[in-house]
């Protein structure tokens, strides 16, 4: 019961700001913005506006050979990647302001210190805080899910091609959520922690591309896939094999190619879901991490003075 007050707390202290419901405004404002360059596009651009047989049509399904083909063809998953592209850019530009905001401001007021003793466990604290990022998070994401009914308004979406990318980018929020609440509670300024937050949410969004990038042109051609199928903008191109395939066939022949499918102990599973699962561990590790920092008897920061003081007592 405990827990839950500290989270209901958290969460009507989030809600009495002014931030996340100008947030909210200006999502929506956005997504309706980019659903109108949309409609914009698809008036003007002949893949689009062009008659075809069978709406949505196959532009020239043998040609792979540049990008307009392969837009036309799969221009339902090509919006949806694009409206995804926006989501999770605006979720991780937002995540850090949201989670390492409120512990800053709670331990330069006192207050974490008396949340710490009410609560008498840190990763209680933690877990608090990070649920009062991710709820009104989630809320203003949400705010552009109505844009995303324009996929399927262009054709040619497969829902479970829509059901990963999502699984995709909550899985990213979470982590980007926890990077910035780790951040805060290691940080003395807001100022400092919002800074690290995004610098970190930056190195996870492109952070493993560039390095995937890098390794490829070393030579080190498994270890740069494997690198690269773990970056977020590129796991939202492979949720959608298909389209993830084709697009990944234009890169060039030293560049890193990221599989669409894992293979572990002869076990496959998507690769989409090994970045999901990949995000949330990572989460669960700084979740867990920040606890460790807020504590101020955490075992691995008394470890030296429990080893100092146990010959003396083993004497007495």
């Amino acid at each position: 019961m405990r827990t839950l007050a500290l989270i209901r707390w958290e969460l009507v202290q989030m809600a009495r700001g002014g931030a996340p419901h100008a947030a909210l405004t200006a999502v929506a404002l956005l997504s309706a913005a980019l659903v109108g360059g949309g409609i914009v596009v698809m008036s003007l651009w002949s893949p689009f506006s062009a008659s075809t047989p069978s709406f949505p049509g196959r532009i020239d399904p043998n040609s792979s050979s540049s990008v307009l083909p392969i837009l036309g063809e799969y221009r339902g998953g090509a919006t949806l990647l694009v409206l995804m592209y926006f989501l999770i850019f605006l979720g991780c530009a937002l995540a850090p302001a949201l989670s390492a905001g409120p512990v800053v401001r709670d331990r330069r007021s006192g207050r974490l210190d008396r949340v710490l003793t009410d609560a008498s466990r840190a990763d209680v604290v933690v877990l608090a805080k990070l649920l009062a990022a991710l709820v009104p998070l989630v809320l203003i994401v949400l705010a552009a899910a109505p844009s995303l009914s324009f996929a399927w308004l262009v054709g040619g979406l497969a829902r479970p091609d829509a059901v990963s990318c999502v699984a995709v980018v909550l899985g990213a929020l979470v982590l980007a959520t926890a990077i910035g609440l780790l951040c805060a509670t290691l940080a003395t300024t807001e100022v400092t922690a919002l800074l690290t937050s995004y610098a970190l949410v930056t190195f996870f969004l492109i952070g493993p591309l560039l390095a995937s990038v890098g390794l490829a042109l070393a030579g080190l051609h498994v270890a740069a896939n494997v690198v690269a199928s773990l970056d977020p903008l590129v796991g939202l191109t492979i949720a959608q094999p298909d389209l993830g395939a084709k697009l990944f066939h234009l890169l060039p022949a030293d560049w890193p190619a990221p599989p669409t499918i894992w293979t572990v102990n002869s076990v496959s599973i998507p690769a989409w879901i090994g970045d999901v699962v990949t995000y949330l561990t990572l989460s669960a590790g700084l979740v867990w991490l920040a606890g460790v920092a807020l504590e101020p008897f955490h075992p691995l920061k008394t470890w030296r003075l429990r080893r100092a003081t146990r010959p003396a007592s083993a004497g007495a």
